[in-house]
């Protein structure tokens, strides 16, 4: 499933960068984590075509918030 497929870029990025996939999904701000989480969007947007309603649902996000995270990781 493509959820499943989601966890797994989450469970990457953690691992490459010392931290856990509930830090990612958790809604805190610090800002690395929040880059993070805007470059797992990202990827699972890119790389597995996945819909910002579905990323949003793993991510425990809204789709326009997931739009916005796509859109500021675009921008850097």
């Amino acid at each position: 499933m493509i959820e499943d497929q989601i966890m797994a870029i989450i469970e990457e990025e953690a691992k490459a960068h010392g931290t856990t996939a509930g830090m990612i999904i958790a809604h805190d701000r610090t800002a690395w984590r929040c880059a993070i989480r805007q470059r797992v969007m990202w990827r699972a947007r890119k790389e597995l075509k996945a819909s910002y309603p579905t990323i949003g649902r793993v991510m425990r996000r809204t789709h326009p918030a997931v739009m916005r995270a796509v859109r500021n990781y675009e921008e850097r």
